[in-house]
């Protein structure tokens, strides 16, 4: 299944048929049956189109071919996106004629996207972008975890207990 674009099958269903058909059969692929399903709104834009005209193939193509079918596809402007499946068997209707339509009745809705900025006035002031700045770094009391248990530093120089002194007074005497 193939879904074309609706700009291009307005300007003429054989020709935007005839181009998908020569794709196939440029890469060594037998065409069973070619014909326009429907002409539909899409559930989301596809390519900036929301409506698009849906085109069954059904054809006989080694495996080998298949890469190069779908690279054409997907280059080509006229296919919106295509889908390839296996088919065991070929439905009768698929045999059938083609049905007839109104090309004048194929719609082209486009979404816009792309929402343009108004100009900026010249009595309006520019401002220039401020500079980043880096974050600020948090104390070293407020970056430890509140369930380690907190220390007091150690100082340099202790005063000595009256009873260290003292010890230390009675080793001096032995001595």
């Amino acid at each position: 299944m193939v879904l074309l674009n609706n700009r291009e099958v307005k300007k003429g269903w054989d020709a935007c048929k005839k181009q998908i058909c020569s794709l196939f059969e440029k890469h060594r692929a037998e065409i069973v049956s070619a014909k326009r399903w429907d002409e539909l709104p899409l559930a989301f834009p596809v390519k900036r189109q929301l409506r698009g005209t849906y085109m069954l193939l059904y054809y006989h193509t080694d495996g080998d071919s298949l890469p190069a079918i779908r690279r054409e596809l997907e280059y080509n402007e006229t296919v919106l996106t295509h889908l390839t499946l296996v088919c065991e068997e070929i439905p009768e209707q698929a045999k059938e004629p083609e049905a007839a339509f109104d090309i004048e009745s194929v719609r082209v809705e486009e979404t816009n996207l792309e929402t343009p900025t108004p100009p900026k006035s010249e009595s309006e002031p520019k401002t220039e972008p401020k500079p980043k700045s880096k974050p600020k770094s948090k104390p070293k009391s407020e970056s430890k975890s509140e369930s380690e248990p907190k220390t007091e530093p150690k100082s340099e120089s202790k005063p000595k207990s009256e009873a260290a002194s003292a010890a230390d007074d009675q080793g001096d005497k032995e001595s």
